[in-house]
């Protein structure tokens, strides 16, 4: 059964007449959802092919330079060969464009006609549906969000490709004023929304009957497998897309067509959809104009910008897949969704698209950790089943952190740009609301599941757990804050930590006990070389001390570091000799304070090599390189007066441990 329609009756009639046919038991018709649909008439068993489409009736660049006797031109004016040759080696889907508008212009005198008459036309924009056809009106309820970027690029794209195509047949080919943008924007609209892959679409055996040259067949080939241009289906197309893969594309370069089949049985009266790909929400308001109801098809863009150095170093993972053929600025383009399973770690790297994380550590490794991955190319943080705990916990938890401020941000800027839309007052407008509160909605859960495990991640450490809850990974990774640093002193070094908070209370001028949410404003990095200073002079005064628990593998964590430190400073052209990694007022406050630590009486820091100032500049120059390389901007929850409870972005010091043989110790 047929939509009682004459351009139906017509398109169909004329497929039949060129060895394409519909299955006797589908009938078109139009829904009030999904516009012309395929459907079952009749009970379908599973394999059923319900359409065989003859490649002789296919409309591509193929048609366009009458690729062999199958991909005939079919009595259409040739294009000039300036205008073919200009274009045929990168831009073989601009020539299909200039075909479709050449046919249309071409109306009953087209081969293609019963097919075309079908389409949306140019001056049909409801019909045409996707976004770039829409009134302003209509796109402004999409400004801000993911469809933003992609609609504007493909109107940059289209007039680029309609300027480089029109150039070419300037003043060369009759009636060349007839091939405006707005039929350009059509066609590529066409070929954009009804389309299938080349590479899916067109066996090789179907090239050997072609009579060109070896080299064009050759090229066309490879336009075929990297799927330059694409090819529309007569007939065929008017399948829709449901999100569920349940029909085989069958191409036969023997039998001449490509045929739709059925995975499984369809009921009487049920559409029968077609499939598109696993395409996202974002891509199907793009290219096709509609949205799936599924929330597993809301998927949020996350593009990243690595810097060169981050960059190369990314490719130089072996888990890095890079195809050539994709168009460059995909590399780093990501997605984030949303994720079924309970809380956890690996649900939450389930939410990113592949590749994310690993990106984001090229992007934030420090230089012990580029070295780490260098010398590991098989080494990929998504294939560990434990992360943080792994050789690269810094670098991980920083990334966590930063993909937190960027899920935050791209919240805001979604909730900012729809502020002030109002009601929607139509289809479109009902459309990208919808995409816009589904877009948000994925936002805020993995943004509450970053943060969650962020915080349990850096909340526990084995100086001072503040009763916050243990993991396993925290036996091999700690995070400090300067608050719990010093308190860990104050429990096990109560002189030591007395007499050196006066000092710093003077130099920052700040009443005891100290605000550190205040101190740390500004003199984080400072009194974290501080700090490990001080560890230096504890264990200078008493090694034994050392031998032993916590302070242990402290100590081994730190002087594991110093050998590495001495190691690069000894290789030729290192830059690490002699430097400070601080600003002059820093300087002058470390080694004031540390002159004042060295001078208190009765602390047995008057003795030893920090006396030297060759040795004291030494250490300390390893120590502020130290605390660059460790150190992370993190959003740590002061534990004590007069902050206790307000979240203080500052920087918390990495420690790897190696030891899990630690119990709770009591908060400070």
């Amino acid at each position: 059964m047929l939509e009682d329609t004459p351009m139906i009756r017509d398109l169909v009639d004329w497929a039949r007449e060129h060895r394409t046919s519909l299955h006797q038991d589908i009938e078109i018709y139009q829904d009030p959802l999904t516009g012309l649909s395929f459907r079952a008439a009749k009970s379908l068993p599973q394999a059923t092919k319900i359409v065989n489409c003859s490649y002789q009736i296919t409309l591509s660049y193929l048609n366009a330079i009458s690729a062999s006797s199958v991909f005939q031109n079919h009595k259409s004016v040739l294009f000039p060969p300036g205008f073919i040759n200009a274009l045929k080696q990168e831009d073989p889907n601009i020539i299909g464009h200039f075909f479709l508008v050449q046919q249309f212009l071409m109306r009953e005198k087209s081969f293609w006609s019963p097919y075309i008459k079908l389409l949306p036309q140019p001056n049909e924009p409801e019909r045409l549906a996707i976004p770039n056809w829409w009134p302003e009106a209509d796109r402004q309820f999409l400004g801000g969000t993911n469809a933003e970027p992609p609609i504007k690029k493909r109107e940059e794209l289209w007039r680029g490709e309609w300027s480089k195509g029109v150039a070419l047949l300037r003043e060369r080919f009759e009636n060349w004023e007839e091939y405006t943008y707005p039929l350009y924007q059509w066609a590529a609209t066409i070929f954009g929304s009804r389309s299938f892959r080349a590479s899916l679409t067109i066996p090789d055996g179907l090239m050997e009957q072609s009579e060109t040259p070896p080299d064009d067949r050759s090229l066309t080939l490879d336009h075929i497998k990297k799927d330059r241009f694409s090819v529309l289906l007569p007939l065929m197309d008017i399948g829709n897309h449901s999100g569920v893969n349940q029909v085989d594309w069958l191409p036969d370069a023997i039998g001449g067509h490509f045929s739709l089949s059925i995975r499984n049985t369809i009921a009487e009266g049920s559409q029968i959809f077609n499939y598109y790909g696993n395409k996202s929400n974002s891509e199907l308001l793009v290219a096709y104009g509609f949205l799936l109801p599924n929330p597993e098809n809301d998927k949020v863009n996350l593009k990243l910008t690595p810097s060169p150095d981050g960059m190369q170093l990314r490719r130089s993972q072996s888990c890095h897949v890079f195809h050539e053929h994709t168009q460059a600025e995909q590399e780093f383009m990501f997605h984030v969704k949303t994720s079924n399973g309970e809380a956890g770690l690996q649900e939450l790297l389930k939410s990113f698209s592949e590749g994310f994380m690993d990106t984001m550590i090229c992007m934030v490794a420090s230089a012990r950790e580029r070295k780490f991955i260098i010398e590991n190319p098989g080494y990929c943080i998504e294939k560990d089943a434990a992360p943080f705990g792994g050789p690269l916990s810094r670098a991980f938890i920083h990334a966590v952190s930063l993909i937190c401020k960027k899920l935050q941000y791209e919240m805001e800027r979604t909730e900012i740009s729809g502020a002030n839309l109002g009601e929607p007052k139509n289809q479109n407008q009902r459309i990208a609301l919808g995409y816009r509160h589904n877009q948000l909605r994925v936002l805020e859960a993995v943004l509450d599941r970053a943060v969650n495990y962020l915080q349990r991640a850096i909340s526990f450490n084995h100086l001072c757990s503040h009763n916050s809850p243990r993991s396993e990974a925290n036996d091999k990774a700690n995070f400090l804050s300067l608050e719990c640093a010093f308190g860990w002193l104050q429990m096990d070094y109560r002189r030591e930590h007395d007499a050196v908070m006066k000092l710093i209370a003077k130099d920052q001028e700040e009443p005891l006990p100290l605000n550190w949410a205040a101190v740390i404003e500004d003199w984080d990095r400072t009194y974290w070389i501080v700090w490990i200073l001080l560890l230096w002079m504890l264990w200078l005064r008493n090694p034994d001390e050392f031998q032993a628990g916590y302070l242990n593998d402290l100590w081994r964590w730190q002087s594991d570091w110093y050998s590495d430190f001495q190691a690069e400073k000894g290789k030729p052209g290192s830059q690490l000799t002699g430097t400070l990694y601080a600003s002059a007022s820093e300087e002058a406050t470390i080694d004031d304070t540390i002159q004042g630590i060295t001078q208190l009486p009765g602390l047995g820091f008057d003795q030893g090599p920090l006396q030297r100032f060759d040795f004291r500049t030494e250490i300390t120059n390893y120590i502020s390189y130290l605390v660059k390389e460790e150190t992370v901007l993190l959003p740590y929850t002061m534990q004590h007066p007069p902050q206790k409870g307000a979240q203080t972005p500052q920087l918390m010091l990495y420690i790897s441990l190696n030891s899990s043989r630690y119990s709770s110790r009591n908060n400070f």
